[in-house]
């Protein structure tokens, strides 16, 4: 018996595991367990303070500030499907990222997790606008240059960084340029599959939204330079929604690089921003250097 392909040549069991990342990553929960304790370490090692941009409990960035004054500030977009993870274990690179002189901000904001919540997508979308309005604001506080913000997301948060990358700021009273540089690691790029996937179990858009927050149909807009990087080792689905972005990317003249993290799969890529010297590290922190 053949099975009905229901996306490119994905059956629906197919299509299914190719979103199911851990499915691809035998080493998930022990990359995950290093990371809340590596976090936990650098939290009680390190200076950091957390902020709250909104009234809710998870609308607040945690700032692990620099030593210098006027520094460029990078902010990082977790990941994690788009729903809560605990522990917060989302400042894993932050010392790589102060000892270069960079303040680093890891992005807080609401998580989808129906039907103990209502927070959908756009809500999502919304409280990184709120957050982003408010660093920009108030960044000078501490000693970060409001001229200076740098981007980088990883999957679901490469996914928003994309949606922030294809956003008009001036409709929000923010400069048109507020991004310098971003980065998205092993992200999605495209709703439309995901919402055929088992993901839209929990993730639920009208054709307005999905096509809103999809960013490769609207790299026309992005104005600042972009590093795409995923994993040699991650799911087919997510190495072509980096392929397709970087190629639409290039296409509009704003791609910096496409970086195969090889060897990597989907949990590890993002983790070599832990060592200043790999590939993707150095690009990062390349574009963070030459932004004026």
């Amino acid at each position: 018996m053949t099975l009905e392909k229901i996306y490119l040549d994905y059956t629906q069991q197919e299509l299914d595991d190719a979103y199911d990342q851990p499915l691809w990553a035998p080493n998930f929960r022990q990359l995950l367990d290093a990371s809340k304790v590596r976090c936990g370490a650098l939290r009680r090692r390190m200076k950091n303070h957390l902020v709250y941009y909104g009234d809710g409990e998870e609308q607040a960035i945690e700032i692990l500030p620099a030593s210098t004054d006027d520094a460029p500030v990078l902010v990082f977009v977790h990941g994690g499907r788009w729903k809560p993870a605990s522990g917060d274990p989302y400042i894993w690179f932050a010392d790589t990222v102060v000892d270069l002189g960079v303040h680093f901000v890891a992005a807080k904001f609401s998580t989808l997790d129906p039907p103990t919540r209502s927070t959908r997508l756009p809500d999502m979308v919304d409280d990184l606008y709120k957050a982003f309005a408010w660093l920009y604001a108030n960044v000078k506080g501490f000693g970060g240059n409001p001229e200076r913000i740098h981007v980088i997301g990883h999957s679901s948060g490469a996914h928003l960084t994309g949606v922030l990358l294809t956003t008009d700021w001036t409709a929000l009273g923010l400069p048109a340029d507020i991004l310098k540089s971003a980065t998205c690691v092993s992200g999605i790029y495209d709703m439309h599959p995901v919402l055929l996937s088992a993901r839209s179990s929990y993730v639920e858009l009208s054709s307005e939204e999905e096509d809103r927050l999809s960013a490769i149909r609207h790299a026309d807009r992005i104005a600042c330079p972009v590093v795409v990087a995923y994993g040699s080792l991650e799911s087919p689905e997510f190495k072509r929604h980096g392929r397709t972005f970087a190629a639409a990317l290039r296409e509009a003249g704003v791609l910096r690089e496409e970086t195969v993290l090889e060897g990597k799969n989907h949990f590890e890529g993002i983790r070599t921003m832990m060592d200043p010297e790999t590939p993707l590290a150095r690009v990062v922190f390349s574009m963070v250097a030459e932004a004026p």
